[in-house]
């Protein structure tokens, strides 16, 4: 008798899984797609941040002067 409770149980428990891993899966992928795009976000304010950090080194750099090429005489 318990050999068959047994049996039952793997059965319906086969079967509450094959209908629920559709929905479990959805709900995973949609928490691993928001962390993805959180991380993306971050990575781009930090981008942002180094990219206005450049601009202005670029412009203080582009305000010392002029370059003089000077040539060799023989």
């Amino acid at each position: 008798m318990v050999i068959i409770y047994i049996i039952l149980f793997f059965i319906i428990f086969s079967y509450i899984l094959k209908k629920s891993v559709p929905y479990i899966l959805r709900y995973l992928i949609k928490k691993n797609l928001e962390k993805f795009q959180q991380h993306q976000n971050q990575n781009q304010q930090q981008n942002k941040k180094k990219d206005v950090k450049k601009d202005f080194d670029f412009k203080s750099k582009k305000d010392v002067g002029e370059y003089i090429d000077y040539e060799e005489i023989d």
